[in-house]
């Protein structure tokens, strides 16, 4: 595509692109309130579940305040916040959950078909465009919050982001996909917010990153990082083969943001075993999803195929080496039971 403006010549040149003032707060508006309803809706089943006690006066509270309010009490379980992503729980090769939960609101579908962001994505990607269901939503804590990390259920959310490229995510089956993520901030994010760090031109070498990471691969990308400050309304454009990352959140808010991964429509998910959504045809414009139950129904199919079938969700062989340290790693930690020191033996 020729670069007709700047971002689009930024995008090609480092592999990223900030985009300012694409968006405005009413853009926003529909999706706090839906997030504020939910996260009352959660925390009130976290508590008969007996996972949360306290917090009921937050309950009238701006999402924000609440959440942060929530993650404040004593004992506090932040992975319960994977409850509230956008996507199902996607480590490769585990098994879903007939509990697991995904949220499908109309405002996060809205935000998703933006017709500024896509504006913004056809100039990458063409106006044929489809949004995977590789997406979340991002509710960094403040640190104290956060507390330590170690690979929880759903730490990306809450929890500084580790250095990656959203291609090493992908099946080899969509490595040919133009894939762009939009990262989205509902506030403004600086540094003391933990706003995302980028590796400039990095993408032009299309050899992935080594995973698991090495601490000398941490230390060059590290080096060569550079801090993406952005204000509400701004986008971050992000190529696939970018590397790319977070740190800790040093306020005392919550960092708040959405990504979306759009791609053009005839060409190959990178999760076919989740529902894509069809964001905008230009060719067939009845195509485009509106219905946020339909969307809702589309994710519990895929939940109960992968329930039924008892089959773990696909990852890339690069991901199976890490899931097999995991487990020795948990063997060694005492997390399995163990078996009668004393051997078989004759005459037992």
């Amino acid at each position: 595509m020729t670069a007709s403006t700047t971002h689009v010549q930024d995008f090609d040149r480092d592999g990223f692109a900030v985009v300012r003032g694409v968006l405005r707060e009413e853009d926003f508006t529909d999706v706090r309130e839906e997030y504020a309803a939910l996260l009352t809706e959660r925390a009130a089943q976290w508590r008969r579940d007996g996972l949360l006690t306290g917090g009921e006066e937050l309950a009238g509270e701006p999402f924000e305040e609440h959440l942060v309010g929530l993650a404040a009490l004593p004992g506090f379980d932040p992975s319960l916040l994977s409850e509230l992503d956008i996507t199902l729980p996607h480590m490769p090769f585990t098994s879903l959950q007939p509990t697991s939960k995904v949220h499908t609101g109309p405002a996060v579908l809205g935000l998703l078909r933006n017709e500024r962001v896509l504006d913004v994505v056809a100039e990458l990607v063409g106006n044929e465009i489809s949004a995977s269901p590789n997406q979340h939503v991002r509710l960094k804590l403040p640190a104290p919050a956060a507390g330590r990390f170690g690979a929880r259920r759903g730490e990306t959310l809450y929890a500084p982001t580790l250095w990656h490229q959203d291609a090493m995510t992908q099946i080899p089956q969509s490595d040919g996909t133009t894939m762009v993520t939009c990262w989205i901030p509902l506030m403004d994010v600086d540094t003391e917010h933990g706003c995302l760090l980028v590796v400039p031109r990095a993408h032009q070498e299309e050899r992935l990153l080594p995973w698991p990471m090495d601490q000398g691969t941490v230390r060059e990308l590290e080096a060569k990082a550079v801090p993406v400050p952005v204000a509400k309304g701004d986008l971050v454009l992000l190529h696939k083969r970018t590397p790319h990352g977070s740190t800790v959140n040093r306020s005392d808010r919550l960092r708040w943001s959405f990504d979306f991964r759009y791609y053009p429509s005839h060409e190959p998910s990178d999760r076919p075993w989740f529902p894509s959504v069809v964001a905008r045809s230009a060719s067939s414009p009845d195509l485009a999803a509106t219905d946020a139950t339909h969307w809702r129904e589309r994710w519990d199919a895929a939940r109960t195929m992968f329930v039924t079938s008892g089959q773990m969700i696909p990852g890339r062989r690069e991901f199976s080496q890490l899931v097999a340290d995991s487990l020795i790693n948990r063997w060694e930690a005492g997390d399995f039971p163990r078996l009668p020191d004393a051997p078989v033996g004759a005459g037992a």
